[in-house]
């Protein structure tokens, strides 16, 4: 599946999950960073001890389940990006009872702008299509602006706008 040269992306498998958890930590650094001028939304993102453990059982929960689709992509063999795909069951008083959902999607600096994402997003779309979705969702840090402007490039719209308050 790799189509630009020593681009290789392909379905994770459970030996990938702890290549594929340090690059979670980083999309997790990266999303505290664009938030680190503001003390509550940097509270919001902070890491629980045990993240390893819960982290591991949720991705590997995803590699090994009919409705998870987890994508790798490697570059001259070092992986360099990741996309954790799942079926989200909506709300039951919504006729659309499932959505496609795109819970992370990372690529590390210096392999960005590749073609990576995108292949990303065609090999989701296809298996959500394949699974019968006809909806996909995908959530994005308020502060990542060059994300939400990929996002909507692909399609995405503005659906649902969560707000938070500290108390």
């Amino acid at each position: 599946m790799g189509d630009k040269v020593g681009i290789l992306i392909r379905k994770a498998t459970l030996k990938d999950a702890s290549l594929l958890f340090l690059l979670a930590l980083e999309l997790m650094a990266h999303n505290r960073n664009l938030n680190k001028k503001d003390k509550v939304r940097y509270e919001l993102l902070e890491l629980v001890p045990n993240i390893r453990i819960l982290w591991k059982k949720w991705v590997t929960k995803n590699i090994t389940s009919p409705n998870g689709y987890v994508l790798v992509a490697s570059f001259n063999g070092k992986t360099v990006g990741y996309s954790l795909n799942f079926i989200k069951e909506n709300t039951k008083v919504y006729l659309v009872k499932k959505t496609g959902y795109v819970g992370d999607l990372y690529i590390k600096r210096g392999y960005r702008n590749k073609g990576i994402a995108t292949k990303f997003k065609e090999l989701a779309f296809k298996w959500f299509r394949k699974k019968g979705m006809k909806y996909v969702s995908i959530a994005v840090h308020s502060k990542n602006v060059k994300a939400h402007l990929i996002y909507k490039k692909w399609g995405f719209f503005d659906y649902h706008i969560e707000m938070r308050k500290k108390l």
